[in-house]
């Protein structure tokens, strides 16, 4: 029995450890993908926008190219801040157990405000980039909408669990 829950100990911090590994990998992306200069940021988006635009529309024009690229800005924003959101409420259910979830996930909603404000707040400092209260909105949406896919994920496994016995 001893050995089992020495093994049991090893595997939980080897989960917390990965957890945490794979949470600072995405946290480095999303500061390498928000710290690019402004140049180099549209010209991806518009390569992909064109790309896009042209599978949609016969000969699209500037503006429907904008309009694709703005839908691809704002989809890449709740989608990157989605996973943010997702890993951290995970990570913080992980490390935090029974009644201090709770806790634990308020503070990943801390933890993904405080970078959602915190990215779009230094592109203000970089060449060819602005802060837009609407990015940060967006970016926090789309932690929000993680956090809360990963609490109701966990209610759903245990409500199956429940069942299941």
């Amino acid at each position: 029995m001893k050995q089992n829950k020495h093994t049991n100990l090893w595997l939980e911090v080897l989960v917390i450890a990965a957890s945490l590994f794979a949470l600072m990998l995405l946290l480095y992306f999303v500061m390498i993908v928000s710290f690019q200069n402004g140049a180099s940021s549209i010209s991806v988006t518009m390569k992909m926008a064109e790309r896009i635009a042209v599978g949609v529309f016969e000969e699209p024009t500037q503006e429907e190219i904008e309009s694709v690229s703005l839908m691809i800005r704002y989809g890449a924003h709740l989608a990157l801040f989605f996973i943010v959101g997702l890993v951290t409420a995970f990570v913080s259910m992980v490390i935090c157990r029974k009644y201090f979830r709770i806790i634990g996930i308020l503070v990943s909603g801390v933890i993904c405000y405080g970078l959602a404000y915190y990215t779009e707040y230094y592109k203000q400092y970089i060449d060819g980039r602005h802060f837009h209260v609407s990015d940060v909105s967006l970016n926090w949406y789309g932690s929000l909408a993680g956090i809360i896919c990963m609490v109701v994920s966990y209610f759903l496994n245990r409500l199956l669990v429940k069942l299941s016995s």
